[in-house]
């Protein structure tokens, strides 16, 4: 009996010992200590012993030293950010454009002739443009600008040369796209562009081009897209060779048909059908649209 109460005293302190040792080592030594206390001391206890701190020293000989590291936070779901005062005014006019909460974004209402170019969802700039005849309609579309081409050249399709007289033009005055060109991501050869004709601006009705988009404002659209002054792309213009400098970050651009659209005060204005039912006749504009290659 006192050996059995010896071997019992002394599994205790063994115990004890085994599970501060791989305690100070990361291991939860509680679980293996049940194990034996919830099953009793069997017949052969110091052999039974024996082999559970043979056990122990494995275990801890593969725990690592270093203290465990705290499990790694999820990062926070932020908050949908609201829309602002003037996409919530576009939207309750029925202007139904899917415009960003955060960044820049350019849209353009044909029916307007009008730019607006938003930063975080309000507009930053204005201005009026040309889009395409009715025989060369501008089409709606969802597009994006990755780069500003200055000192453009112009190469007109086969159809302008044969039915316009057309031909190439090198950069300079005379150039119908003017200082500079903002490319588009599209396969329908459309694009915004700075024009030799300033005076087209002045006109009421402004559905004059082959289908891309001239816009009166260039220089302030391209020093904000760059994200440089006005003076900055005076200086890219005076270089006089064609090349083209890529946007900091793509800005989404939507080419949109509404009749009635909000002007800079927030009045909604009616304007006139250009295309006589666009939304009747999209997909066959669309598809004339495909094939031409305007300035």
């Amino acid at each position: 009996m006192n050996l059995l109460l010896h071997i019992r005293s002394w599994r205790a302190r063994a115990f004890a010992s085994m599970r501060l040792h791989l305690v100070r080592r990361g291991y939860n030594a509680i679980p293996l200590r049940n194990c034996v206390i919830r099953h009793g001391l069997s017949a052969h206890p110091i052999r039974d012993i024996l082999r559970l701190l043979s056990v122990a020293s494995v275990l801890a000989a593969c725990v690592t030293t270093e203290p465990p590291s705290p499990t790694a936070a999820s990062p926070a779901v932020r908050p949908e950010t609201p829309p602002s005062a003037y996409v919530s005014m576009l939207r309750s006019q029925g202007v139904a454009v899917d415009i960003p909460a955060r960044g820049k974004f350019v849209l353009v209402n044909i029916p307007s002739f009008e730019l607006v170019a938003l930063q975080d969802g309000v507009p930053v700039l204005r201005s009026r443009v040309v889009v395409g005849k009715p025989a060369a309609a501008t089409p709606e579309m969802l597009s994006s600008m990755f780069a500003v081409q200055f000192n453009p050249s112009w190469t007109p399709t086969p159809s302008m040369v044969r039915n316009e007289g057309l031909h190439y033009m090198p950069p300079g005055p005379q150039n119908p796209l003017g200082t500079m060109m903002f490319t588009l991501d599209n396969d329908e050869f459309i694009y915004l562009h700075d024009t030799n004709e300033k005076a087209l601006f002045t006109r009421g009705q402004r559905a004059l081009s082959h289908g891309c988009v001239r816009v009166e404002q260039a220089r302030s659209l391209a020093a904000w897209s760059l994200g440089v002054s006005e003076q900055e792309i005076d200086s890219m213009i005076s270089q006089g060779k064609t090349y083209s400098v890529p946007l900091p970050e793509v800005i989404p651009v939507s080419l949109v048909y509404f009749t009635r659209f909000p002007d800079e005060h927030g009045q909604t204005v009616s304007h006139p059908d250009i295309y006589n039912n666009r939304a009747v006749g999209e997909s066959a504009g669309l598809k004339v649209a495909a094939s031409r290659r305007p300035p």
